[in-house]
C-alpha cells in the first residue's frame, strides 16, 4: 500500500472535520441592548408576589417561561410611563409569536403603599393588556431587588407627600428561574425585540 495516501487520508480527514465545525458551529448572537450574564446567572432568592389576577407570583409560577420585570410605580411622572410605553412597543416589534407565548413582562411596584392591585391592573394594561403588575410589601420585595440589583427607595416630606427614586433598568429571568440578563436605558424597543428575539430562540 502506498505510505503517502496513508499519510494523506488521515490529514485529509482532519481538515474536513475542521472545516465542519467552522460550517455548523453556531454563531454567537450579537446583542444590541442587554447585557448577557451568561455562566454568571443568578438564582432569584424565595420570593412571593400577588398579580392583579390576584394570582400567586413566586420561583415556581415564574418556570418555563422568560420573564423581563420592570420594578416602579403608578404615580411615576416620567420614567415609569416611557418605559412602559417603550415595552408595548418592543412587543409590537415582535413578529414571531412563539416568541411571544414564552415571554411575559411584568410591572412590579416598588411603591406598595399606594399601590394597589386594582389601580396597577388600569395602568398597566392601558399600555399592553399583555403585561401583568405585581406587588408585596418592601420588605418582602427588597431580597429581589437586592439580588438583581435594582435600586429603589422612598422620600418622604413633612406634609405626608412623598417620591420614589428606583432604577430604570430591566431584569430579564430566564425559565429556570435564574435572573441572565439586563437591559440598562436609555432603552430602544427595536433593539430589545432583537435581543429578546435572539436570546429566547438561542437559549431556550
Amino acid at each position: 500500500m502506498n505510505k503517502t495516501l496513508l499519510i494523506i487520508t488521515p490529514i485529509a480527514v482532519l481538515i474536513g472535520l475542521a472545516l465542519s465545525l467552522m460550517v455548523f458551529r453556531p454563531t454567537p448572537i450579537q446583542l444590541q441592548a442587554a447585557t448577557w450574564l451568561g455562566d454568571q446567572a443568578k438564582p432569584l432568592p424565595p420570593f412571593a408576589l400577588t398579580d392583579h389576577f390576584n394570582r400567586s407570583l413566586d420561583n415556581q409560577s415564574i418556570a418555563g417561561r422568560w420573564h423581563l420585570w420592570f420594578f416602579g410605580y403608578t404615580h411615576c411622572p416620567d420614567i415609569c410611563p416611557d418605559t412602559l410605553q417603550v415595552l408595548a412597543n418592543t412587543l409590537h416589534s415582535i413578529q414571531d409569536q412563539t416568541i411571544l407565548d414564552r415571554l411575559q413582562v411584568t410591572f412590579i411596584t416598588v411603591d406598595p403603599d399606594r399601590d394597589s392591585l386594582e389601580n396597577m391592573k388600569t395602568y398597566v394594561t392601558y399600555f399592553d393588556p399583555r403585561f401583568v403588575s405585581a406587588r408585596t410589601t418592601i420588605e418582602q420585595l427588597r431580597p429581589l431587588t437586592k439580588t438583581l440589583g435594582m435600586f429603589h427607595a422612598v422620600h418622604k416630606s413633612e406634609d405626608g407627600h412623598y417620591e420614589v427614586e428606583h432604577s430604570g433598568a430591566l431584569a430579564l429571568v430566564d425559565p429556570r428561574g435564574q435572573f441572565i440578563g439586563l437591559f440598562s436605558g436609555p432603552h430602544d424597543s427595536a433593539r430589545i425585540a432583537h435581543d429578546l428575539t435572539a436570546l429566547i430562540n438561542g437559549y431556550s
